[in-house]
């Protein structure tokens, strides 16, 4: 099990795809040095293009040419300056990345700075001032628990979109806004357009109400603009052997 963190920005997303460059692909490359791989990477998010990551979790079956307290050095040594393998372990036989994850949690970070920043454009979504936090507050505090989201994803045929929210809320770092959820699996798109419905209601397009009529009635005749992937970040996967979050 490898824990990485990567900046998406060059990546046609995690997923490997014939002739693009993608985390998958760059990993797989510089896993094929160190070791003998048995079976693909599964990962615990398949991040779409452009998104972030600070926590994501892969695993793999196959012989380590090297301890595997040794492998994350090696793999960074062999690997592009935006991708990092941050630490290693062997799990057991059935440990998969995705299905044995309790949870995933994903933060969407909004620039509130009166001008565009040239060191945040790759990983906030410049929106000025002018936003009803409190607002937000309010239409995010009936995100926890379990709801069908099929208004705020984009939907795949024969998926569920009922998914399990643990934890939503809204803070300040300075200028940034930054929207944090966790849930126990996120559907296509999910994080990207709930933030779009929170920030029409920031910007007092939408109410709290309305917000909360869309999750919890399933109206589909209202349009949810979904964000751009670059304020996206997966931050970290829990699994039954992580101390349970504060």
């Amino acid at each position: 099990m490898l824990t990485l963190s990567y900046e998406g920005t060059g990546y046609k997303g995690f997923q490997k795809q014939p002739g693009l460059p993608t985390v998958q692909g760059k990993l797989e490359e510089a896993l094929g040095r160190v070791a003998v791989l048995e079976s693909p990477l599964y990962a615990a998010g398949r991040t779409d293009a452009g998104v972030h990551a600070k926590g994501q979790v892969v695993n793999f079956h196959g012989k380590l040419r090297v301890a595997p307290e040794r492998l994350p050095r090696s793999l960074n040594a062999l690997l592009p300056p935006d991708i990092a393998v941050l630490g290693c372990r062997e799990v057991e036989e059935g440990f998969h990345a995705r299905r044995s994850a309790l949870a995933r949690e994903y933060a969407y970070y909004l620039f509130l700075g009166t001008y565009p920043s040239p060191f945040l454009r790759r990983f906030s979504f410049h929106v000025g001032r002018g936003l009803d936090e409190e607002a937000m507050k309010e239409a995010l505090s009936g995100v926890p628990g379990v709801h069908d989201f099929a208004s705020f994803c984009r939907r795949e045929e024969g998926r569920s979109t009922v998914r399990e929210v643990m934890e939503a809320r809204i803070f300040r770092q300075g200028e940034l806004l930054c929207v944090r959820v966790r849930a126990n699996a996120f559907a296509w798109m999910m994080m990207r357009m709930l933030c779009g419905a929170l920030l029409e209601v920031g910007k007092g397009r939408w109410s709290p109400g309305s917000f909360l009529e869309l999750l919890h009635e399933g109206e589909r005749d209202r349009p949810v603009p979904a964000l751009p992937p670059h304020g996206l970040f997966l931050e970290k996967v829990y699994y039954p052997f992580d101390p349970p979050p504060l």
